[in-house]
């Protein structure tokens, strides 16, 4: 199957009605994709259908958020004030870290479902999203099920606060389809390009879901993916007022476990996934993101809280606390209380599973040569 980005396009206007796509910075983006998709990606015919049908999904939601906008221009008025940013590599700690600010009824974080479907669909009401909800528990089933692998590597929840790249996604300049898929010549031109408008986009999508629940109006967001890693000038060009946390771990665990999560999410797609190119592609990519961060960090000092990985296993409270002081906030009884409860009742944390660098065709030499900065610069033993 051979995807054209004219096709997608004319299909979901076909769908939705409506030919205004608001923005059109992100036509070059899917374009790029597409290509990628088609020369490099090595799909199976499943997996072509399945990235079909997903990017069409990106593109009908870009149509119908952009007639909210245009019909509700309120939605512009919504303030999304100091949020809070978790950034990190995987398996740092940052989705427990996210999870347990979002415990908190002061703050508001994207969920799961809401991320793959922001777009309120025809005739929803306003706070009564039951379809697309649904939508999201199939999706997260069927993740599951074509991988069970996954949930030992990330705590896949439709519910569950998760990564607000999958609203980045919609921009088509997102680390998402590197991650299921071989698009190097995406993942180059991705990196090529100014983020700002990107953010800009991010920002109207918060701005659209706390307009779709009047109740997360007030709140203070709790923001959290890696992916801000590489673009944090940019996050922070459009939120300036951001408090971010970086959570830290020494590459030699975060990298190859990274890795593993991303060959089992190919797996169900492609028809030969080649652990070495995953290795390759994803060692040199985080590395340059993270020197990009501390480029930024060095920049920005007061907007950075360090948080690591060992504290927060030993004492996960005791870090929030130190969050909480961080962002100027009181960390009450009752927030602790809360905390402690969604520890408690979480049957999604992440388990044990099975990885090695040189199923990657990685060494302790390579990590070292391509995060020694890094590690050295967080002296990460």
């Amino acid at each position: 199957m051979t995807l054209t980005a004219a096709d997608l396009r004319a299909e979901a206007e076909a769908l939705v009605g409506c030919s205004d796509f608001g923005n059109r910075q992100f036509m070059r983006g899917l374009e790029v994709l597409v290509e990628s998709i088609n020369d490099e990606a090595a799909l199976t015919e499943v997996g072509a259908m399945a990235q079909r049908q997903r990017t069409l999904g990106l593109l009908a939601n870009r149509l119908r958020i952009q007639q909210a906008l245009v019909e509700h221009p309120d939605i512009g008025e919504e303030r999304i004030d100091a949020p809070i940013v978790i950034v990190g590599l995987p398996r740092t700690g940052s989705t427990l870290i996210h999870r347990l600010l979002a415990s908190d009824s002061a703050h508001t974080a994207m969920l799961w479902w809401e991320g793959r479907h922001p777009a309120m669909l025809p005739h929803e009401r306003r706070g009564e999203p039951t379809e697309r909800r649904q939508l999201g528990k199939a999706e997260v089933a069927a993740v599951v099920a074509a991988s069970p692998e996954a949930m030992n590597i990330h705590p896949w929840d439709f519910e569950g606060a998760d990564e607000e790249v999958l609203l980045i996604e919609h921009s088509f300049h997102s680390t998402v389809p590197e991650a299921h898929m071989h698009l190097p010549s995406y993942s180059r031109w991705v990196e090529a390009q100014d983020h700002r408008p990107v953010y800009r986009d991010l920002m109207a999508m918060l701005q659209y879901l706390q307009w779709q629940t009047p109740g997360r109006t007030g709140k203070r967001w709790v923001l959290k993916s890696p992916h801000h890693l590489r673009y944090l000038e940019a996050l922070l060009a459009v939120f300036p007022d951001a408090k971010i946390i970086q959570t830290h771990r020494h590459p030699m665990q975060t990298v190859p476990s990274f890795c593993s999560m991303c060959a089992h999410l190919a797996e169900p797609l492609t028809l030969a996934p080649d652990g070495r190119a995953i290795g390759a592609h994803w060692a040199g990519k985080l590395s340059r993101n993270l020197n990009a961060a501390m480029k930024v960090v060095a920049q920005r000092p007061d907007s950075f809280l360090d948080l690591y990985y060992r504290d927060l296993v030993q004492d996960p409270i005791a870090q929030m606390a130190r969050i909480y002081g961080f962002v100027g906030e009181p960390f009450t009884e009752q927030t602790q209380a809360a905390m402690r409860a969604h520890r408690q009742d979480d049957s999604h944390q992440v388990g044990a599973h099975a990885y090695c660098l040189a199923d990657y065709g990685l060494s302790e030499a390579r990590i070292n040569a391509l995060f020694g900065a890094y590690a050295e610069r967080y002296r990460l033993h």
